[in-house]
């Protein structure tokens, strides 16, 4: 079913957060895992999961120790069947005896016999309704609404049991539904869309308040962060529709490991945080679990510190968003023309970088550009636009050597030059760049400030496929702008340099507002140059937050990811003069792929291991990736076992699955194509799966 005719589906203007400017956290009802507390005005919750055999006693006690001693505060361990939910007995039994009272939490799929059992033993149980008391095989199914409702007594006469338990014993239950285990059912009638994840849930949430248990956590998982986060924005959006206020349980399944993992991650998890939704998260990583706290420290610091506080002046501000917080559509813009590349409209999202090189140093200049543009290099992720100052007369003359050097040496990229508010300096600068960055002079009245973009402009109107980008911070806020609210200034500048630009007949322009708010900064640009029927290009610009310290990674990721999953961004720019240029390069478009705006490698979709994974998953993947990470463009997806198999193939091209016991199944989209082949020849035979369908190249 097409997902803007799907039941229950809500307006854009619907309210999924408390504002979308200022770091307010959703309220919820607290929820009780043995002593921790989820929701509430608790902190956000760091989770994670063993990856030991269940059975194996010992091995999994150090696991959940080692984890504890981490930092992570609720341990996860699977139970497939009803012997590994009795032996979590022991486990409980054998941390007890060493004063450990970390929760835990029995992960249930397919089997609500195992739940009954767990549940007597600790602290939360996870179930899945897509499998839990449901199935899927893929099966094309019509249901009338009477066939639909007699599948929900069926549900209930299955699940009923269990939230009985788990009240008599006062213990939580998780909800957790995946994108990749969606039930046929709620396939049928919702299609594989976030609607339908929400409604697979809500399916169980009214089971559970039908018999007056509410000790509950939700989970909307996905592979796809795109697919994650419009799901919980659409759980939380219901739920403010019906009075509804359990915790969030956050996390990216399948995630991957390394950088990507981490990018990914931060990606999902941090936009729905800094919505001010989630209470508890977990970063799913194809790693040892420990490694997982470290990194959900780093996205989950900044807002426990912040409990009490907010980001900035949250003056009260009416504004009018375009975009649709429930469904990614990219923001459409005007194509800005360059003589090297276009950006903006249907082009791609631009990479740019800042020149480190002295300009007056033309051969050092030349080799850092050429490094950056990855001159030769067929498919290596390059800088698009690299940005240098002008501050003085001499750096006018080093620009022009440089630019007659960059055309001799056949160096394709866009030179952008920084002219600050010198409008000479600029002017001079309009010959020998492709984009004259100019930020307003503060000082100046409204008249010459304004006078000032028109000679400009005037002047790269002489010139083909030239173009000015505005540069808006808050320091270059001219006196005259007059408003309340801090951002709502930025924006306004921002707009009037464009209306100028506008009035004179002149649309080979782009924007870009700094601030440390920088989310919120630019939703209010986005929304004041759609109110003003600007189509004009936003490029997004990261420098390190000073006010709240965490790693680059994480926090551009955070920051720019959000806005990209928005649909907001052009092009984007990071800026941290303590990482070299390779790794901001390489991080830009990790952010880019982590955010399936710009594919530039491999894409894998690799679950973390558990107790139910049939092979090394560290191992193979690492394997696999070395054998076909050359495949730009291809997703595969790695997966342990059948939990999320089959669902999370139909987000990959090709899919390499845990069957049995050295046995692996493979997948082209969610179709299984081979069965129980050994592991011995499974690479080979995923490189042949690969050919066949005509996406494989040679390293």
């Amino acid at each position: 079913m097409d997902s803007m005719t799907s039941p229950n589906i809500l307006s854009k203007h619907s309210k999924y957060c408390e504002d979308v400017l200022t770091y307010r956290r959703r309220a919820t009802h607290e929820v009780m895992v043995g002593d921790v507390g989820i929701g509430g005005n608790n902190p956000i919750r760091i989770q994670s999961m063993t990856t030991t055999d269940t059975m194996n006693t010992e091995a999994t006690v150090q696991q959940v120790i080692e984890l504890y001693e981490t930092g992570c505060e609720i341990v996860r361990i699977t139970a497939p069947s009803i012997t590994d939910a009795e032996n979590l007995r022991n486990i409980r039994d054998a941390l007890r005896k060493q004063n450990i009272k970390v929760p835990l939490v029995a992960d249930i799929h397919f089997t609500p016999n195992a739940a009954m059992k767990a549940a007597e033993f600790v602290e939360k149980v996870r179930i899945n309704p897509g499998n839990y008391a449901d199935k899927k095989k893929f099966a094309v199914i019509e249901y009338s609404d009477d066939a639909y409702d007699r599948e929900l007594e069926r549900i209930e006469e299955t699940f009923k049991p269990l939230v009985l338990r788990c009240k008599e014993y006062g213990i939580a239950m998780r909800i957790g539904t995946n994108h990749g285990s969606l039930s046929d059912r709620i396939m049928n009638r919702f299609g594989d869309t976030p609607e339908g994840m929400v409604e697979s849930a809500l399916e169980f949430v009214r089971i559970c308040e039908k018999y007056d248990y509410h000790n509950l956590v939700l989970s909307m998982k996905s592979s796809n962060p795109q697919v994650m986060i419009a799901a919980y924005r659409l759980l939380a959006a219901r739920m403010y529709e019906l009075g509804m206020d359990y915790p969030f349980h956050l996390g990216v399944t399948e995630a991957g490991d390394g950088e990507d993992g981490r990018i990914k991650s931060a990606v999902g998890i941090g936009t729905l945080l800094e919505d001010g939704l989630g209470d508890t998260i977990r970063v799913s990583l194809t790693e040892d679990s420990v490694h997982e706290i470290p990194a959900a420290r780093a996205i989950a610091d900044k807002y426990n510190a912040l409990m009490d506080e907010q980001f900035f002046d949250a003056s009260p501000m009416e504004i009018h968003e375009r975009r649709n917080p429930f469904q990614y559509a990219r923001r459409w813009s005007q194509t800005v023309e360059l003589s090297p590349l276009n950006f903006g409209g249907v082009h791609v999202v631009r990479v740019g970088s800042i020149l480190r090189s002295s300009l007056e140093d033309t051969p050092r200049a030349l080799n850092e550009i050429q490094s950056l543009t990855r001159t030769g290099e067929k498919d290596a992720p390059k800088i698009e636009i690299v940005r240098c100052r002008v501050s003085t007369q001499e750096d006018v003359h080093a620009l022009r050597d440089l630019h007659a050097a960059l055309e001799s040496n056949r160096i394709v990229t866009a030179l952008a030059v920084d002219a600050d508010s010198d409008l000479s300096h600029a002017i001079q600068s309009i010959p020998y760049a492709d984009t004259i960055t100019f930020s307003p002079d503060p000082e100046l009245p409204t008249t010459l400030w304004e006078k000032e973009i028109e000679t400009l402009i005037g002047e790269i109107s002489r010139h083909e496929k030239k173009s000015v980008h505005f540069r808006i911070d808050a320091e270059a806020v001219p006196h005259f702008i007059k408003h309340d609210h801090a951002l709502m200034r930025l924006a306004e500048t921002a707009c009037r340099c464009i209306e100028v630009c506008y009035k004179n007949d002149f649309k080979n322009c782009s924007v870009s507002v700094c601030d440390h708010h920088l989310i919120a900064a630019n939703r209010l640009l986005a929304a004041q140059l759609h109110e003003r029927g600007f189509n004009t290009p936003v490029v997004l610009e990261y420098q390190p937050n000073s006010l709240h310290v965490r790693p680059t990674l994480f926090d551009a990721s955070i920051m720019l990811g959000s806005l990209l999953c928005d649909g907001i961004g052009d092009g984007i720019l990071i800026d941290d003069p303590a990482i070299s240029q390779d790794e901001l390069i390489r991080l830009s478009y990790n952010i880019l792929q982590a955010t399936r705006l710009r594919i530039s490698k491999t894409e894998f979709i690799s679950c973390p291991s558990c107790g139910r994974t049939l092979f090394d998953l560290q191992e193979v993947t690492a394997r696999i990736k070395s054998k076909t990470g050359h495949l730009k463009g291809v997703k595969i997806a790695i997966m342990g076992c059948i939990v999320n198999g089959p669902g999370e193939m139909a987000d990959a091209d090709f899919g390499y699955v845990g069957a049995s016991a050295g046995k692996i199944n493979l997948y082209v989209g969610k179709e299984l194509i081979e069965r129980n082949i050994d592991m011995a020849e499974a690479d080979e035979r995923l490189i042949n799966l690969i050919r066949r369908h005509d996406k494989w190249t040679e390293p």
